[in-house]
């Protein structure tokens, strides 16, 4: 794994970014703490984040006014020796205008989505071991709706992203069950299961906000 895919596009770029702004900043109460006036001068401070909680969904959004970068987000984990271990990163994000890529069907023109919203990028981060040609293909309440190829691997682990075209989109927000199907390189199938409840009001705000 020591040869890494290069990112094609920018919308991918800015959204293995905001995936990596949820992972830094994700704790159990993604809670904010305010920071005194009287703070010294010159002393770095953390971004600001702005959390709002869908179910089983996080709605996230960092950076000032206007330059925002917003995603829809969930971490799914087992436990390991006592600890919850990351098992899969899921993060949506809505794809700029004029980023939809040829080959992409089910939108609309200028990156536009399902009745003129933006368009959904989903990008998935799972851990090393995976078996990079199997990809991750996944199933909302026991039916396929997508797989994802790897695009490149570094020491966070393996991500995996799709332009998500209206039929998926739409099959996600009606599910309330779904699971990630991944190969690990010994030959193991694993199946990692995640909910969807909250996602269809989740990406409603990403959507309406990203419209604006």
């Amino acid at each position: 794994m020591r040869k890494f895919l290069k990112a094609d596009t920018k919308c991918g770029l800015q959204t293995v970014a905001s995936v990596l702004i949820f992972i830094a900043w994700a704790n159990p109460s993604f809670s904010q703490t305010a920071v005194p006036a009287d703070q010294e001068a010159g002393q770095v401070q953390a971004p600001a984040i702005k959390s709002q909680k869908f179910d089983d969904w996080y709605y996230r959004c960092s950076g000032s006014e206007g330059t925002e970068a917003c995603e829809v987000a969930q971490i799914a984990q087992v436990a390991k020796d006592g600890e919850n271990v990351n098992v899969l990163t899921l993060a949506i994000a809505a794809a700029p205008a004029g980023s939809q890529g040829k080959g992409e069907k089910g939108r609309g023109e200028k990156g536009k989505g399902e009745k003129g919203k933006p368009g959904l990028t989903l990008t998935a981060l799972l851990p090393l071991n995976v078996f990079l040609p199997s990809g991750l293909s996944i199933k909302a309440d026991g039916k396929p709706v997508a797989k994802l190829d790897y695009r490149n691997c570094n020491q966070a682990g393996c991500w995996a992203q799709l332009a998500l075209d209206t039929k998926t989109a739409t099959a996600l927000k009606k599910g309330s069950t779904a699971e990630g199907l991944v190969r690990l390189m010994n030959g193991q199938d694993v199946n990692i299961r995640f909910s969807l409840k909250g996602l269809q009001p989740a990406l409603d705000e990403l959507q309406s906000i990203a419209a604006k």
